[in-house]
């Protein structure tokens, strides 16, 4: 299928050795373009600090850097396995947002039947109108229950399952319809931030059999029952401990 990626990301990221760019493009997808919502460096090591935690995030930099092409691949026994895949060379289009009329004419241009989202802001619907099939997006919890930011954290809070979900996206927050979720096996003495370092490895998996379902078995957007959930927004630093500390005891 032809797929056009959204993603925020500093200028200096390079998708090259990116793992979901990669491994979409393993399985047989046409990555038209990657469009990159200019982020400051500062403001995203600080958001990938806060989320990872700084441990997760410094094992992460340095993997990238002396993995030479080797991704997280989930196998069919549920195990994390290296993988060598080649690089990607998908063309990169840097703009100051997703909802820009810059935007919008270059996802015209490209023409994707999907359009996948990773870690962007909501996206207007003039965009989300260009893919002849519609938008994804994995998110890192179970929907429609847990809606909006952090909410891999708020699940760990309440003591719920973890898990992550492709949904269709709409203009309304994380409320089109579920295509597909997975559960997460919880670890005792895990972090948050090696919880989240899980759900990004298994959200790649996840987004493959979606793009899979899409394309052999003709889905289509949907949206989700209305009243279903709550929306979550970002979690005070002390509930935020709590999370961390309930999951270690877990």
């Amino acid at each position: 299928m032809r797929i056009v990626i959204f993603a925020r990301v500093p200028n200096w990221y390079s998708f090259r050795q990116d793992r979901l760019a990669k491994r979409l493009e393993v399985a047989g997808h046409e990555i038209r373009g990657i469009v990159v919502e200019k982020t400051a460096t500062l403001a995203s090591l600080g958001e990938w600090a806060h989320k990872l935690g700084l441990r997760v995030m410094v094992e992460k930099v340095l993997k990238r850097l002396f993995s030479r092409g080797s991704t997280g691949q989930v196998g069919t026994d549920g195990l994390l396995r290296a993988v060598n895949h080649p690089t990607c060379n998908a063309p990169v289009y840097r703009v100051a947002s997703h909802n820009s009329t810059e935007c919008l004419k270059i996802i015209r241009m490209l023409q994707p039947e999907v359009l996948v989202l990773r870690g962007c802001l909501p996206v207007n619907k003039s965009v989300l109108d260009v893919p002849a099939v519609g938008a994804i997006n994995p998110h890192y919890a179970l929907l429609p229950a847990y809606r909006g930011m952090e909410v891999t954290e708020w699940s760990v809070l309440h003591g719920d399952p973890c898990a992550v979900s492709v949904h269709w996206v709409t203009e309304a927050v994380d409320a089109g319809g579920v295509i597909a979720s997975r559960l997460l096996d919880l670890k005792r003495g895990e972090s948050l931030g090696d919880l989240r370092e899980q759900c990004a490895t298994l959200s790649v998996e996840l987004l493959v059999e979606v793009l899979r379902k899409i394309e052999l078995e003709g889905i289509r957007p949907e949206v989700a029952s209305s009243g279903m959930g709550r929306q979550y927004f970002a979690m005070h630093p002390r509930l935020y401990q709590l999370a961390e500390q309930r999951l270690k005891s877990a």
